[in-house]
């Protein structure tokens, strides 16, 4: 049963810069990181993992061009506050934004999707948290 597909939004012609940008924690990166969306049931077996991966890609890429993705589980050896997150990695940060825009707020089961960014040179380290 797939959802009913979401009419896109008109792209927003109004681009107002705001100057250099202060990195802040929540600078926009290339990785975004989703939290609220991965259950237990999610990674218990390697087809339960492999289901959520497959869903998950087809959503984020509607949103920009994404090179990888990870979803770290307890047995891969990440940090315990790297489990239950999906990091993205996106061509571009705008691509990621773009991400942000569409996925944080979306129910998704009975949770509601928060998104953050992550330091491109951690993800690429493997180093999760």
């Amino acid at each position: 049963g797939g959802a009913p597909a979401a009419v896109p939004a008109p792209p927003a012609m109004t681009v107002t810069s705001v100057g250099p940008q202060v990195s802040s924690p929540n600078a926009p990166t290339c990785v975004l990181v989703l939290l609220n969306m991965v259950m237990d049931e999610d990674l218990e077996t390697q087809e339960d993992h492999k289901m959520l991966e497959e869903e998950v890609r087809e959503e984020a890429g509607k949103y920009g061009k994404l090179l990888s993705m990870k979803i770290p589980r307890p047995q891969d050896g990440y940090a315990p506050s790297a489990i239950k997150k999906i990091f993205l990695e996106y061509a571009t940060p705008r691509d990621a934004m773009q991400a942000e825009k569409e996925l944080k707020g979306r129910a998704f089961g009975p949770n509601v999707v928060d998104a953050t960014y992550f330091n491109e040179e951690d993800y690429k380290r493997d180093s999760l948290k």
